[in-house]
């Protein structure tokens, strides 16, 4: 009788501990932040490099499907690139620009020409240029 008993005591004993050690695990693993669930206030996954688009009213990433320009003086600027979203009906165009902390629309000035306070977006020899007070911070490179 004490061969069967030894063993069926061994069990529950270890399988006591076990549960014990998956409740402490559950409960450290809880206080930390889930990766890649931080959405913005419009739900856009931030941490996969999406954003609000105001123009095409949905998440993007503003380096997929868009107008990309380099910086014109490396000198003083560290970011390489700008990013414009223009709308499929050609009134309003959408700059991503890392110094901003949301993207600025611009309305269509004419067919090449979109404008607003600050800044010009203009294309000349099918390549886009964007300028900030005259001075030209982006082109598009062909």
């Amino acid at each position: 009788m004490k061969n069967y008993f030894l063993p069926w005591l061994a069990l529950i004993l270890l399988s006591c501990g076990s549960s014990t050690k998956n409740e402490q695990t559950k409960n450290s693993s809880s206080s930390l932040p889930e990766i890649g669930k931080n959405k913005d206030e419009n739900g856009c996954l931030v941490s996969a490099g999406y954003t609000w688009s105001k123009v095409k009213e949905e998440c993007v990433r503003p380096w997929e499907g868009t107008i990309s320009m380099n910086v014109t003086d490396t000198s003083s600027n560290f970011e390489t690139a700008a990013f414009v979203l223009i709308d499929s009906t050609k009134n309003r165009a959408e700059l991503f620009l890392k110094e901003e902390p949301e993207s600025i629309l611009l309305d269509s000035v004419s067919p090449y020409l979109y404008a607003s306070n600050h800044y010009k977006l203009r294309q000349e020899d099918h390549c886009w240029s964007l300028t900030h007070g005259g001075e030209m911070l982006y082109e598009e490179k062909k």
